[in-house]
């Protein structure tokens, strides 16, 4: 999610890739394998391709996890940002279950989902928040977002829908080139939405799953960033039978949702 290129740059490259003459078919099957997929038209040809494709594969598996490492800009009270690092690692078993971790300078959070009850854990303070929850992931990660004001990092990924989620507000996207993240070739892709612009890159192989996030927040002041990698994916994972189910340390203390809202 980064600044749109202006016309001048962008033209040369709508021109190149309108002279492939795959894309278009290519997209065309993919959206014909899924009927309900309804295609951002604001997006180019190719950037929706690539898109699509990263959706229904990471759908596709009903059990995955991941790695990753993210830095953001923080405005401190004296009105100097600074940036933070934070990592970890999220594990899917779909419909109805995942678990998250998150480290590093500001927060040390767990948060877990059994298809019943959500659990957000702060491990530093040794403290926990509770609740019932909805019997599959979206409505649950809905639920975390507009009740609880907890905001699961990368959490677009876990949807159904992913392809929906991350375009329903773009205004403008298109191809920019092949990249690497890591030495993986990746495709990376430019988006730009009202009050951000992002960028992603998606692994250029049979695996297209999502390898880097990059967010600018161009309408606060001082334009702040996000940028996240992620590694270490795991399409086949062994999930152990309690990774879902929480037992309170000793000495925790059960509060209320919004006292244990995680970063």
């Amino acid at each position: 999610m980064a600044a749109l290129m202006t016309g001048l740059l962008l033209a040369p490259q709508l021109a190149t890739f309108a002279d492939t003459p795959t894309t278009q078919e290519r997209t065309s099957s993919l959206i014909a394998q899924n009927d309900d997929t309804s295609v951002n038209e604001a997006i180019d040809d190719k950037a929706n391709e690539i898109l699509l494709e990263m959706a229904e594969f990471i759908k596709s598996k009903d059990k995955f996890s991941f790695f990753a490492e993210s830095q953001r800009d923080i405005l401190t009270l004296n009105g100097v940002y600074i940036k933070v690092h934070h990592e970890g690692s999220t594990i899917v078993n779909r419909p109805n279950q995942f678990w998250a971790n998150v480290t590093g300078d500001l927060v040390e959070r767990e948060l877990m989902y059994d298809g019943s009850q959500i659990t957000v854990v702060d491990t530093e303070k040794n403290i926990y928040a509770q609740g019932e929850a909805p019997s599959i992931i979206d409505e649950t990660l809905d639920a975390l977002i507009e009740k609880f004001n907890v905001n699961l990092p990368l959490a677009e990924l876990l949807y159904s829908d992913i392809y929906e989620g991350i375009t329903e507000d773009v205004q403008a996207g298109f191809y920019f080139g092949l990249s690497e993240v890591d030495d993986i070739p990746c495709h990376h892709l430019v988006f730009t939405q009202e009050d951000i612009d992002w960028q992603i890159w998606v692994e250029d192989s049979d695996t297209p799953v999502l390898r880097k996030v990059a967010i600018a927040y161009k309408k606060q002041e001082g334009v702040p960033r996000y940028s996240a990698v992620l590694s270490d994916w795991d399409l086949e994972i062994e999930i152990a039978a309690d990774q879902f189910t929480f037992t309170p340390p000793d000495g925790a203390t059960r509060v209320e949702f919004i006292q244990a809202a995680p970063y």
